[in-house]
């Protein structure tokens, strides 16, 4: 049945309804493979969408990221991560940005701070809000707020010569999505996904009576962009991520908006592993652990 489908086989080998991955290309006597371009025939868009749809990390609604908000503007003041992403991008021949998921301004702002104009688009109203308190905070006003999801159209976004995307490619549909941002690219276009899958430590995941079902990898993004026509650059931010929490309730809190209704068993042991963690000189306690990010970024190619 349908959820079948999404399961599991064979430990954590994830299930791809329609494709059998039992046949195999007929092979000539040296090993080489006679027939099809299989990088061309596997369906990645539908892989990406079925490992997306069985991951522990569920869906996130608008509303979902507004009561995220006000934590991630303070966490994201500065971060090494967005330090890192602008380090990497080209800026030759660039005076105009485009952020999509720009969430509460991490990018948008110091991009505005060096070109002539910056359009920042989320379909948060929260972060938005954030966004623009953070932007008043600053002293910069070229920055152009869009309230907008993947799925809405986008006619009123203009061009960009560059087009950002960070860490906001949760999308049903990743190809229509990926050729929206080159789409709106003048010159170039940079997008950050998850590499690994696990939005939780090991150490974290390790007090879950649960095995995690990973999202899907940003391997998937480079397979259908290569299918485009278009050959990425791989680079990789590595950052410590994590918050600081005032409270185990805070904490336990986090972990259940990653995956969803905890047992009592995995709340006592995160409240226990909580109480271990060292305290910030704000009080709260800091749960950090590593994240590694891909970049892929490329050059604009034709629509």
């Amino acid at each position: 049945g349908p959820r079948a489908a999404r399961g599991l086989a064979g430990g954590n080998r994830p299930v791809f309804p329609g494709l059998d991955l039992r046949r195999r290309p007929r092979m000539d006597y040296n090993g080489s493979m006679l027939g099809k371009d299989l990088i061309r025939e596997i369906d990645f868009n539908a892989l990406y969408r079925a490992q997306r749809r069985a991951s522990s990390f569920g869906e996130r609604t608008s509303a979902d990221w507004d009561r995220r908000a006000a934590g991630r503007s303070r966490a994201e003041a500065d971060d090494d991560y967005s330090r890192a992403f602008l380090k990497r991008i080209d800026f030759t021949d660039v005076k105009t940005a485009l952020d999509v998921g720009c969430g509460t301004g991490n990018l948008a702002i110091p991009l505005a701070r060096r070109l002539r104009r910056v359009d920042a688009l989320d379909f948060s109203p929260g972060m938005l809000r954030h966004l623009e308190a953070n932007r008043k905070r600053a002293g910069v006003d070229n920055v152009v707020v869009h309230r907008l999801a993947w799925t809405d159209p986008w006619p009123g976004v203009p061009m960009a010569d560059v087009v950002v995307c960070s860490r906001a490619l949760g999308v049903d549909d990743l190809r229509g999505a990926l050729a929206k941002l080159n789409r709106k690219a003048r010159r170039r276009c940079y997008a950050t996904l998850h590499a690994g899958g696990s939005f939780l430590g090991d150490d974290v995941a390790a007090l879950l009576e649960r095995e995690i079902v990973p999202r899907p990898d940003y391997v998937y993004a480079v397979n259908v962009l290569h299918q485009m026509g278009i050959r990425a650059r791989v680079d990789f931010i590595r950052t410590a991520g994590g918050l600081g929490y005032a409270t185990a309730a805070a904490f336990v809190a986090s972990i259940r908006w990653r995956i969803g209704r905890l047992s009592a068993e995995e709340t006592r042991r995160l409240r226990k592993f909580f109480r271990a963690l060292p305290r910030a000189a704000d009080g709260a306690r800091r749960y950090r652990h590593p994240f590694v990010w891909a970049l892929l970024s490329w050059e604009k190619t034709s629509p």
